[in-house]
This record gives C-alpha cells, sequence and structure tokens, in this order.
C-alpha cells in the first residue's frame, strides 16, 4: 500500500493521463539487482530490508550508472537521503561517450544547477571522474531551501527540454542547445560524500506532451543566454 501511494505521488506532478507513460525500468535494490547497474567509483551497499542502496565517496566521488538506455523522451522517478555532511549530489543524465547533463543539488550553496559535464573513464589523467567542460557560467540555476529529509524527484525530458520536480513542487525548466547533449544514452548517480537512493523508476512517454504551466523558480544571476 505504501508503495502504491509513493508511485502515486512521484507520478502526480506529471502531465497527461497515466496512459500516456509506460514503466521500462523499476529497481527495488536487493544485491542481485545491483549487477544492473555499474558501481564505478566508491561503495556501493544494499539494504535489502529497505530496498535502498548507500554510496559512499572515497578520494573520489561514488558513482553509480544504470545499464539501461533512456528512451527519447522519459520521466525518471527515484528518492534520495543527502546526508547533510555531502557538499553535492548529481543525477546524470543521456550519458553518452564522455558528455552529460548534470543537475546538481549543491548543499553548500543551497541551490539546484545544471551543468554541462563530462566523465572521465581515466580520473588519473583527467584528475577526477567527473567536471564541468561546457557552457560554463551559462546554464541556470535557482536556490531552494537544502532539506534533511528524504525527498522525491522526478525529472522529465521532452525533446530539448528538461523539467525538475522535487517534493511535487516545480524547480527548474531547461530548454538545451541541439548540439549540447544527444538524446538516449545511460544515467545514473554521483555523491561528493554519502547518499541512500530508493525508488527509481524509469518511464517512457508514449505521448509526447509537456507539463502545461509549468514555472519553476526563478534563475539566479549571473546567468546569460547562449544567443551573447
Amino acid at each position: 500500500m505504501k508503495q502504491f501511494v509513493l508511485w502515486m505521488l512521484l507520478l502526480g506532478g506529471v502531465s497527461g493521463p497515466k496512459a500516456d507513460f509506460k514503466i521500462v525500468f523499476e529497481e527495488a535494490f536487493t544485491n542481485a539487482r545491483l549487477k544492473q547497474w555499474n558501481q564505478v567509483n566508491g561503495n556501493w551497499d544494499v539494504d535489502n530490508k529497505e530496498k535502498l542502496v548507500k554510496g559512499s565517496k572515497n578520494s573520489d566521488w561514488a558513482i553509480l550508472t544504470a545499464k539501461k538506455n533512456l528512451p527519447e523522451n522519459y520521466v525518471l522517478t527515484f528518492s534520495t537521503l543527502v546526508e547533510p555532511s555531502a557538499y553535492l549530489f548529481e543525477v546524470m543524465l543521456n550519458l553518452q561517450k564522455e558528455k552529460y547533463l548534470g543537475i546538481l543539488y549543491n548543499q553548500l550553496e543551497g541551490r539546484v544547477a545544471i551543468e554541462d559535464r563530462s566523465f572521465f573513464v581515466n580520473p588519473e589523467k583527467e584528475r577526477g571522474y567527473i567536471r564541468t567542460t561546457g557552457h560554463i557560467g551559462k546554464l541556470p540555476k535557482v536556490k531552494i531551501p537544502m532539506s534533511k529529509q528524504w525527498l522525491d524527484w522526478k525529472i522529465q525530458k521532452t525533446g530539448i527540454t528538461y523539467f525538475v520536480w522535487i517534493n511535487n513542487e516545480e524547480i527548474l525548466k531547461f530548454t538545451e542547445p541541439a548540439e549540447m547533449i544527444k538524446s538516449n544514452g545511460k544515467f545514473g548517480f554521483a555523491i561528493n560524500g554519502s547518499v541512500q537512493l530508493k525508488n527509481v523508476i524509469l518511464y517512457m512517454q508514449k505521448k509526447v506532451k509537456v507539463p502545461e504551466g509549468f514555472t519553476g523558480k526563478p534563475y539566479e544571476q549571473p546567468f546569460f543566454l547562449f544567443s551573447e
């Protein structure tokens, strides 16, 4: 019953009837199910009773990427509990080769930000696994209160536009330049600290439709248009 209620809450902010969406990947973490993920770095330990996974960094980010490919248009929902001492939690979207779109939950600055990120398979050469490598200072960020409780995330990609909700609140809308991030690819999570993660569900949009009336939070300055 609790899982059904949570599912209803997570999907509730997505516009359109549920018939417009199809579940293509669902994760209730167990030791066996962890094989569906690439444990790139850090420590990832499953709590079989609670059906969650806890990630902790070592000298670099703790990184977990799914082996499942993303649809062209999708909705991704999940829940996180980020340790207060963690600087950054990051959602990695449309990861192909070394490029991806990062959605950063920055606890130090109290912001959610979009960044053009690179994921390096040779961290020794690049001095780390993850770094912002494009459009520096040109992508949006918004100020939000940080929470020490579980957060329910919902991210929708329709065409080249991303929509982000946290706890069913409209946070951020971003239309990315066509040359920046390719469609499909993988998704994953990274933490510069410790995080608990559960209830990961990926939906394919069977009927492509943007959320009506989505506004999100006001962008923080500096924010530059790509035409500048």
